[in-house]
């Protein structure tokens, strides 16, 4: 038992995004709405510019691997053009994917040894970016009608269906449709495909309804 938590839980991934998660509080806590957006615009267009820039200079993109077909990554450019797209269905799903991919990817890592450094920083501000854009929302009492949800479930039901889609031709592994994701996880707990995924989504919705009761309590943190 202790085996499989130690191949299912990395101490140094949780320090690191334990550091991350203290630092976003804390500017959350201190900046109004207005800066922390031009925080998060900066932060993710500095990451996603620097990243792509540093994989193809340094030779190690890779189509199989560096596409952002993974949801945290296509929900941090979603959450992009949602800060000029000011549209309610499309900000509701990308708040939702953000708390789902924070929450997942900052307790968990498919990251391992033979990634590099450039790698590993961009997953950590990849993923902090999703919670910082989770916090600005809460902090502006943003909220999240029930049609806002049922549309969310279903663009991501699509998503996931095209990204299967793409992995059975391209013989790719975006959004863990064929494979359990690689690196010290949650998922080593779990029976193989196609079981794990199920996991993934019955924690996928769980975490959409418990954000979607969370944006609509009438007590707020922020008062």
């Amino acid at each position: 038992m202790l085996f499989e938590l130690k191949n299912s839980f990395d101490v140094n991934h949780l320090l690191i995004s334990f550091t991350c998660l203290i630092f976003i509080l804390l500017i959350t806590n201190i900046y109004k709405v207005s800066l922390l957006q031009k925080i998060l615009l900066f932060s993710i267009s500095i990451n996603l510019f620097f990243f792509n820039f540093l994989a193809i200079n340094n030779n190690f993109y890779s189509f199989k691997n560096h596409l952002p077909l993974h949801l945290c990554y296509l929900t941090e450019i979603g959450i992009l053009l949602s800060l000029f797209i000011k549209n309610h269905n499309f900000t509701t799903w990308m708040l939702l994917n953000a708390t789902f991919g924070a929450i997942t990817a900052l307790l968990n890592s498919n990251l391992d040894s033979s990634n590099s450094l450039i790698e590993r920083l961009h997953f950590f501000i990849s993923h902090s970016n999703l919670a910082l854009f989770t916090f600005i929302l809460y902090k502006s009492r943003f909220k999240i009608k029930y049609s806002n949800l049922i549309f969310s479930i279903n663009a991501n039901l699509i998503l996931l269906f095209t990204i299967h889609l793409f992995n059975y031709t391209f013989s790719t592994n975006y959004l863990f449709t064929f494979a359990k994701p690689k690196g010290i996880n949650i998922s080593y707990l779990l029976p193989e495909w196609p079981f794990y995924y199920f996991f993934l989504i019955t924690f996928g919705l769980t975490s959409y309804y418990v954000t979607f009761i969370l944006f609509n309590t009438k007590s707020k943190i922020y008062q």
